[in-house]
């Protein structure tokens, strides 16, 4: 993967915890190239994104060099990260099945995940 530069957008109402939080969880997985009031950029590629499901405002996709990464803003737990070694592991990180579903389909409509990955129903 070449060097990208992916953002993740933090709400308007972040925390100084919050903040703290999502940079050091991607800080694990990618290199901070710059961070700003509302944002923290990162080594990486966005490869989707879902709206409010659950008690999620918005979850973030990304391919890495080395990996995938999900970010989400939990608004009763604040900023969630998880890494996965595949685009497949991602929906793994979320308890709720509607969540896993939304980020399932989303990642089958950017063409991240093909129909062999589709799930019996």
């Amino acid at each position: 993967m070449a060097s990208e530069i992916a953002e993740f957008p933090l709400p308007a109402d972040v925390t100084a915890e919050e903040r703290a939080t999502a940079k050091r969880e991607i800080a694990k997985h990618a290199k901070i190239v710059s961070e700003e009031p509302r944002v923290i950029k990162f080594e990486g590629r966005a490869i989707g994104q879902t709206g409010p499901v659950w008690h999620f405002q918005y979850t973030r996709l990304y391919q890495l060099p080395h990996g995938f990464l999900v970010a989400a803003h939990d608004l009763h737990e604040g900023i969630k990260v998880s890494y996965a070694d595949t685009p497949e592991g991602l929906p793994k990180a979320f308890e709720n099945e509607t969540v896993r579903e939304f980020i399932e389909e989303e990642l089958h409509f950017r063409k991240i995940l093909g129909p062999e990955h589709a799930r019996a129903k």
